[in-house]
């Protein structure tokens, strides 16, 4: 078995899901992970996939099951050594929103080898005073460092920031 990694967008509509993973699951194909949301009107997917499929193969498929959806696929091998990393903490960062938040902050964690799990913005509020807002689920092991250069970026871009650890539970 291969593992591949599958990425289509397009304009969201109601059967993007349900399409691509139909093509995966009549061709063999087991979905092993998944992210998908919507973002500006584009509905994005990625995920990974364990099949015997040959990634051009697959992305043939996907093509053509997804045409009259307008998505743009790209399917790729992955080396398959890459196991999923658990967040040691939870980020939370909101200030009136102006660019370079996101440069700054990730700018910071990357500076101190702390590793991006998950992350996501939004802009709140009311357009007279938008607010930005930032949440990342990230892993290091030293919370000391990254502490210290995430206070250090927010207070440059005058933004408030939390940081927590994320405790392990199972369920």
């Amino acid at each position: 078995m291969h593992e591949l990694a599958v990425t289509a967008i397009g304009t969201d509509r109601p059967g993007i899901v349900a399409t691509v993973t139909r093509v995966l699951h009549e061709r063999g194909g087991n979905l092993e992970d998944s992210a998908m949301t919507i973002l500006g009107g584009q509905f994005a997917i990625v995920l990974l996939v364990a099949t015997e499929d040959e990634p051009d193969a697959l992305a043939v498929a996907l093509e053509a099951a997804t045409a009259e959806l307008g998505l743009t696929v790209s399917v790729c091998r992955t080396d398959g050594t890459q196991q999923g990393i658990d967040p040691t903490h939870l980020l939370s960062v909101y200030g009136a929103d102006r660019p370079g938040i996101v440069a700054g902050v990730t700018g910071a964690l990357a500076a101190v080898g702390a590793n991006i799990v998950d992350l996501e913005t939004q802009v709140i509020g009311d357009d007279d005073q938008p607010v930005y807002a930032m949440l990342i689920e990230l892993a290091t092991q030293d919370e000391t460092a990254v502490a210290g250069a995430v206070a250090s970026a927010c207070e440059q871009l005058g933004i408030d920031h939390t940081l927590r650890t994320i405790d392990a539970e199972t369920y």
